[in-house]
C-alpha cells in the first residue's frame, strides 16, 4: 500500500533501518534503497514513493541538496533527515526545506517508527484533500456552466400554488416553459435534508458543494429514470421522479429506499456531509403542493434521527385519504397576523369539507393536529411561549373541538383570532435567529455546535441553518466565528493574557488555525495586532 525510499551512502546503515522496524506493520509493501543522490532521483522518477528517509552527509551531493530537488518536483512528499551530527546549521536548512523531521543517528527505532507513522498520516490527509479538491473543481466547473432555472421555476410555482392546480393551467405552464412532461404524469417527491457539513466551508464553497449534492442526487436517485433535482426557493433540495403511466410498473418504494441509502453513504464519504431523505407518495401534478408541504412538515418535526430514509406513508398512515390544507401557507399568514385573510382561507376549506358526505371523525382530528402544529411552529419561531397565548387547557380541548365539523370550524376561527391578536399586539417579537444570536454571545467561551444550538430552540438543525442564513445573510458557522474573533480582539487589546491562553479560552488547540482565522478578520496575526494597537503592551 505504501512505498519507502531509504537514502544513505553506507550499506550497513540502510540494512539496519530495513531490519530494525516492522515496515509491513505500517503498511509498506515496497522498501527502496539508494546510495547517492542520483540513484534517489532515478528511483523517484520510476516509483510512487510515500516517505523518504535520507542521510544528510553523503559524498558529492548531500541530503540537503536532494531535499531541494524533491521540493521542486514532489512538494508534498515528506522527508525525514538522519544525521550523525547535531549541527544547528543543518537543522536550519532542513526546516527551511520543509522536512517532516530531523533525527540523530544512531536512531531509536521506536522513535523512527512513530515518526514515519505520523508522516504517513500527513500523506493520507494530503491525498484526501487532493481528492476533495478534484471533486470540488469538477462540480465548480459544472456549476459555472449550468445555471438553467427554467424547469426549477416551474416546480417552485407549482409547489407554492402560484400555478392554479388544474390540468388546463398546468398544461399551459408546461408549454410556456417548454417542459417535456404532461399534467397527467405522476410525480414521486423526495426531500433531501442537508443536516450537517463535516468540514468547515465558506459561504461560496458551501454553494458549490450543495451543487455537488444536487448532481450526485441526479446520478444516484434518478439513475436512468426521468426526473429532475430542484430547489424549492427556500434552499431545500427535492428529487422528483416522473411516471407517464406507459411503463406498466411504477418504481417501488424498496428500490427508492436502496437508492436513497446509497446517496446518503456517498454524501458522507465524498462530499463531507450528513443528509436524510424524506420520500413522499406518487401523486399527480395537481397535488404537488400538498405533497411538498407534507414533506416539509416531516423534516421540521424530525429531531430524533439522522442520515435516515423516512417515508411519508409510514409517518402518517391515517392521512392517506385526507386532503390536508397547505399549512405552510397558513403559517405565513398567521405569522404576519393577517387574521381576516387566513380566516377566509379556512372558511373555504370548511365549505369544501361540508360538501363531502363521507367525511369521517379522523379527518377532523388530523386537521385539528395540523393547525395546532402550525400555531406552535409560528409561536416558537417568534419566541412566544405557547401557554402565554393559549392559556388554559380549554383552548386545547380536542374532544370538544372535533365533535362536529361546525365545532371544529368555530374552534379554528377562534384560535386564529387569538393568535393573530397576540402577535399583532407585540411591538417587536424575538425570533429564533435573535435567540440563537443571544445564545452565541452569552456562551462564547463554551464549545457550541449547530446541533446544540438547534436543540436549545427545539428545531431541526438543517432548518435552523437555512433560517439563520435567510434572516441574517450569513451562515451560522461564520457568525459564531465572527463573534468569537470580536471577543478575542477585545481580550487582546484590554488584557494581559497571552495569545495562546486566549486561543485556549475559545477551545482553539491548533494555534496556526486560530491565527489564520484572526488574520481573516483583522488583517494581522494576533501578536502583530496586539503589538500595534494594545495599550497594555
Amino acid at each position: 500500500m505504501f512505498q519507502l525510499l531509504i537514502v544513505d551512502d553506507e550499506w550497513f546503515a540502510v540494512e539496519g533501518i530495513k531490519s530494525g522496524v516492522d515496515w509491513s506493520g505500517l503498511g509498506f509493501t515496497a522498501i527502496y534503497e539508494a546510495f547517492n543522490v542520483d540513484q534517489a532521483k532515478a528511483r523517484l522518477a520510476q516509483s510512487e514513493v510515500d516517505v523518504i528517509l535520507c542521510d544528510i552527509e553523503m559524498p558529492g551531493q548531500n541530503g540537503i541538496e536532494l531535499a531541494g530537488w524533491v521540493r521542486e518536483h514532489f512538494p508534498a512528499l515528506p522527508i525525514i533527515f538522519l544525521t550523525c551530527h547535531a549541527d544547528f546549521a543543518y537543522a536550519q536548512q532542513a526546516i527551511h526545506l520543509g522536512s517532516f523531521d530531523y533525527l540523530l543517528k544512531p536512531v531509536d527505532f521506536d522513535v523512527l517508527k512513530n515518526t514515519v507513522h505520523k508522516a504517513l498520516e500527513q500523506q493520507l490527509e494530503v491525498k484526501r484533500d487532493k481528492q476533495q479538491n478534484e471533486i470540488y473543481m469538477k462540480y465548480y466547473k459544472m456549476w459555472e456552466t449550468n445555471k438553467t432555472v427554467l424547469y426549477e421555476r416551474f416546480w417552485q410555482d407549482l409547489m407554492w400554488q402560484r400555478i392554479v392546480p388544474l390540468p388546463s393551467h398546468i398544461e399551459r405552464a408546461l408549454a410556456a416553459n417548454d417542459i417535456p412532461i404532461k399534467s397527467d404524469y405522476r410525480v414521486l417527491p423526495i426531500l433531501i435534508s442537508l443536516e450537517k457539513w463535516e468540514k468547515p466551508f465558506s459561504a461560496r464553497d458551501e454553494d458549490v458543494m450543495e451543487y455537488a449534492l444536487r448532481k450526485t442526487a441526479e446520478e444516484l436517485l434518478l439513475l436512468s429514470e426521468p426526473g429532475q433535482v430542484i430547489r424549492d426557493g427556500n434552499g431545500v433540495l427535492f428529487a422528483l421522479l416522473f411516471d407517464d403511466g406507459t411503463k406498466g410498473r411504477t418504481l417501488s418504494f424498496d428500490q427508492m429506499k436502496k437508492r436513497c441509502q446509497a446517496y446518503i453513504e456517498a454524501c458522507s464519504t465524498y462530499l463531507y456531509c450528513k443528509v436524510s431523505c424524506y420520500i413522499g407518495e406518487w401523486s399527480f401534478l395537481a397535488a404537488m403542493s400538498q405533497s411538498y408541504n407534507a414533506l416539509l412538515q416531516m423534516e421540521l418535526n424530525n429531531v430524533a434521527v439522522s442520515q435516515a430514509v423516512l417515508f411519508y406513508k409510514e409517518q402518517t398512515p391515517s392521512a392517506k385519504e385526507v386532503q390536508l390544507p397547505a399549512f405552510f401557507e397558513w403559517a405565513e399568514l398567521l405569522e404576519q397576523a393577517k387574521c381576516e385573510q387566513l380566516q377566509n382561507v379556512a372558511s373555504d376549506m370548511f365549505d369544501k369539507l361540508g360538501t363531502d358526505a363521507g367525511i369521517k371523525g379522523e379527518t377532523l382530528t388530523i386537521i385539528y393536529h395540523g393547525l395546532l402544529q402550525t400555531v406552535y411552529y409560528v409561536l416558537q419561531k417568534r419566541g412566544v411561549p405557547a401557554h402565554a397565548v393559549l392559556g388554559s387547557g380549554t383552548t386545547l380541548d380536542m374532544a370538544t373541538a372535533t365533535r362536529s365539523l361546525a365545532q371544529l370550524r368555530a374552534w379554528t376561527m377562534k384560535l386564529i383570532e387569538t393568535v393573530c391578536d397576540h402577535l399583532s399586539s407585540r411591538e417587536k417579537e424575538s425570533t429564533i435567529v435573535e435567540k440563537v444570536k443571544r445564545l452565541i454571545e452569552n456562551h462564547l467561551f463554551d464549545e457550541m455546535s449547530r446541533e446544540s444550538l438547534a436543540a436549545s430552540v427545539h428545531i431541526n438543525p438543517a432548518y435552523l441553518s437555512r433560517l439563520f442564513r435567510k434572516e441574517s445573510g450569513m451562515s451560522l458557522s461564520d457568525y459564531m466565528i465572527q463573534q468569537k474573533m470580536k471577543k478575542v480582539n477585545e481580550l487582546l487589546l484590554n488584557s494581559n493574557e497571552t495569545v495562546s491562553n486566549i486561543a485556549k479560552m475559545f477551545h482553539y488547540t491548533n494555534f496556526s488555525h486560530f491565527s489564520k482565522l484572526y488574520r481573516k478578520y483583522y488583517g494581522l496575526n494576533p501578536q502583530e495586532y496586539r503589538k500595534q494597537f494594545s495599550k497594555n503592551v
